[in-house]
């Protein structure tokens, strides 16, 4: 059972923070008043009741949110401080910093995964932007390997924060090699700033040329609400998602009388471009669909956007093929039995039949049966190089098939056997 917390403890910890907001707090105007409000309180007997460790820090918490209109501000009481609270871009000492990198290390530095999707679409899941000083390696792996993409997708929707040497390494693989300066950070406990630029060189191949697109939803926040709205200033990407959360001040922690962390915002950024940031607001997508939508939605749009302006024939009708099949994929055709029985039959040489609730193709001279996947109610597709149209009547029964290929080969049309 925790000991009763102590009214000389209750007193402390509350000047300890009041003071803490004087000096650091990044409004210095709000930070007064606050601190004030705070202090006033306390002296009115607001705070004597609690005796509740947990409680305090709690009550405590809602006080200065409440107060400041800012939810960045917490306390917690944690008798049993950690070390896995620091911040590996400050010196720390070196078992701290190890158990931090084992950490991350673990977690892969927050690239969640790295693929190539239908239609040579890059995709990068971020689930945080560690620093570059340990994560450097990582990122630069992951953009290498989406370097001949035609289009790439950053899905930031589970990401919750991270630091600006990643915002800034990763959207250097974005623009030309001429620095671009994307954000700069105002400090207010040492009433300086921090200026962040493009890197004139990066490991590997830039990707100026090509689309880029960022998943987000209302979860998507801090650090990586920087990535997202310094690329959609930059008028570099199509967001595509929900609102993010609006939590563009950064926080540092501090120790009070030992066993109380009080996280508190004290700086924040100013983009170059609105001489503003994202607090309280979020950053709006240029899309607005729910986040468990947003792959679907940017998937296909890549996809059509590719093929409108493609001027290859044979390239465009492959991301045609492309657009129909992920389409089919993100929302599976379920075609019923007696639909599918039309169907059945023999067409020149090849069979179509239904086994199990599917639609089987056969072709005389390799008599294996291959499972067919609806793409609409009259179209099927064979893995992704055999597309198979049937031409229906009037009478809603098939006449023939229309058979195509993804590699261009000229279609062949079977009529169905009497």
């Amino acid at each position: 059972m925790l000991k009763p917390l102590s009214n000389e403890v209750r007193k402390a910890v509350v000047q300890e923070v009041v003071k803490l907001t004087r000096e650091k707090y990044v409004f210095p105007d709000r930070g007064k008043e606050l601190a004030n409000q705070i202090q006033d309180k306390l002296e009115d007997g607001g705070y004597d009741a609690i005796t509740d460790a947990h409680e305090f820090a709690s009550v405590l918490t809602s006080d200065l949110r409440d107060i400041s209109d800012d939810r960045h501000w917490s306390v917690i009481y944690d008798p049993d401080e950690t070390v896995a609270t620091i911040d590996p871009e400050k010196q720390e000492d070196q078992a701290q910093v190890s158990f931090w990198l084992e950490l991350n290390r673990r977690n892969n530095f927050g690239f969640e995964k790295v693929e190539r999707l239908k239609g040579n679409i890059g995709y990068i899941d971020i689930r945080q932007f560690a620093p570059s000083e340990f994560a450097a390696e990582t990122a630069i792996a992951a953009m290498n390997f989406v370097s001949n993409c035609d289009a790439l997708i950053f899905d930031v929707r589970k990401a919750h924060g991270g630091y600006p040497s990643m915002v800034q390494l990763i959207t250097s693989y974005l623009v030309d090699p001429e620095p671009k300066h994307i954000n700069t950070f105002y400090y207010r406990p040492t009433d300086d700033t921090q200026q962040f630029w493009t890197f004139p060189h990066v490991p590997g191949k830039r990707l100026v040329d090509i689309p880029i697109y960022v998943l987000t939803s209302n979860a998507t926040g801090s650090g990586a609400e920087a990535f997202v709205y310094n690329l959609k200033h930059m008028e570099r990407a199509t967001i595509i998602g929900e609102t993010t959360i609006g939590a563009a001040h950064p926080v540092t922690l501090e120790i009070v009388q030992d066993h109380f962390k009080v996280r508190l915002p004290y700086g924040r950024p100013i983009n170059p471009i609105t001489k503003e940031n994202w607090e309280g607001t979020g950053v709006d997508p240029h899309i607005l669909v729910c986040a468990e939508d947003a792959l679907k939605t940017a998937h296909i749009h890549a996809i059509k956007q590719l093929v409108e302006k493609c001027e290859d024939d044979l390239q465009k009708a492959e991301l045609d093929w492309q657009v129909e099949i992920v389409r089919s994929e993100y929302k599976p055709i379920v075609l019923d039995e007696i639909v599918l029985v039309r169907y059945a039959g023999d067409y020149g040489n090849r069979t179509f039949s239904v086994a199990d609730g599917t639609l089987t193709y056969m072709h005389q001279d390799h008599p294996i049966a291959w499972e067919l996947n609806p793409v609409t109610e009259t179209s099927f597709r064979l893995d992704e190089d055999l597309k198979f149209e049937f031409l229906v009547g009037e009478e809603g029964q098939p006449s023939s098939v229309v058979i195509s290929y993804a590699d261009g080969r000229p279609e062949i049309t079977l009529n169905r056997s009497a």
